[in-house]
């Protein structure tokens, strides 16, 4: 019985060091990335950032792989019923999670289909105006706009989108009535912008910046580095807005050993000085968040916008 036991107990030893040994090896090939967005995006462009710093710690390829559409959803239902083994994650900000499933009735994923491995950055979004529009400042436009109710017409990347809902809370409470005009990206919406075509634009400061606009005002609590003389929202006496939430996800039933040295990893990068003068350049706020606060802060925000959408009688196009 003695024999048998031992032979039991050192079989499971055996099993054990080997998975173990197994998953520190990770990763052992190349990680399959999906960004739910267009190549060139903002997301996209940080998300190739934080991939090639993953590649340069852990010496294997990170492939972007590009599945836009529906609000992001049709990557992250790629993500959904994909193979839990750590070889395909995701690199998005919080749409197609706390947002698209408030709209849009087909998704078949909840915040249990993923695990948030890390936050990585920071999307901050500011209210646009092309540089030739004759609104040189946040009070001249609003003054404007009261003026003229229903002669605006405003841009965004899509209903439902980051940029989208915030700026339609802010036009309740300033009191503005604006035409939305939803685009497929923000590429699309500034040739619009520049000639005067929009009125106005919510839009990412990393995918606007140095493009022929001017910002009025960031919808933040704090100032953004890209545009220190810039008002926030909140100085203004306004609802600041979430930024969008951007980190790393992988499938639920990821084993945790990988989850384990995602998240490490996740952190070595964004606290590395390439990762940070890329965010730089790209005009992004690096933010790093573990799994654990991640996880607790979509699951805020899900709630948040499920209050915000139905407030505002938000419906997708």
């Amino acid at each position: 019985m003695k024999k048998l036991t031992a032979t039991f107990l050192t079989t499971c030893l055996g099993f054990s060091v080997f998975s173990a040994a197994a998953q520190d090896a990770y990763p052992s090939r190349a990680v399959n990335v999906i960004v739910p967005f267009q190549a060139g995006h903002g997301v996209d462009l940080m998300a190739r950032a934080l991939a090639s710093e993953f590649s340069k710690i852990t010496g294997q390829a990170y492939p972007i792989v590009n599945r836009e559409g529906a609000a992001a959803t049709i990557g992250f239902t790629a993500l959904a019923a994909a193979k839990p083994d750590g070889y395909t994650l995701a690199i998005s900000p919080n749409t197609p999670l706390t947002i698209a499933p408030h709209l849009i009735k087909s998704v078949t994923y909840n915040m249990d289909s993923f695990v948030p491995v890390c936050q990585s950055f920071e999307n901050v979004m500011a209210l646009f105006v092309g540089s030739a529009s004759p609104y040189k400042t946040y009070q001249e436009f609003v003054s404007a706009g009261k003026s003229q109710p229903g002669k605006f017409s405003w841009g965004t990347s899509g209903v439902g989108s980051v940029p989208h809902l915030s700026a339609s809370a802010w036009l309740a409470t300033a009191g503005l009535d604006a035409v939305h005009v939803p685009f497929r990206g923000e590429p699309q919406i500034l040739p619009q912008l520049i000639s005067n075509e929009l009125t106005f634009s919510a839009a990412s400061i990393s995918g606007m910046a140095g493009k022929g606009v001017r910002p009025l005002a960031v919808f933040a609590d704090q100032r953004h580095f890209a545009y220190p003389d810039v008002p926030t929202m909140a100085e203004l006496g306004h609802a600041s807005g979430v930024p969008g939430l951007n980190g790393m996800f992988a499938p639920r039933g990821t084993p945790e050993a990988v989850l384990a040295i995602l998240e490490k990893t996740c952190a070595e990068v964004t606290s590395s000085e390439s990762f940070r003068t890329a965010a730089l350049r790209l005009n992004q706020r690096v933010s790093f968040l573990g799994r654990r606060d991640f996880d607790k802060r979509l699951r805020a925000d899900f709630d948040e916008k499920a209050k915000l959408i139905k407030q505002l009688n938000i419906k997708a196009e």
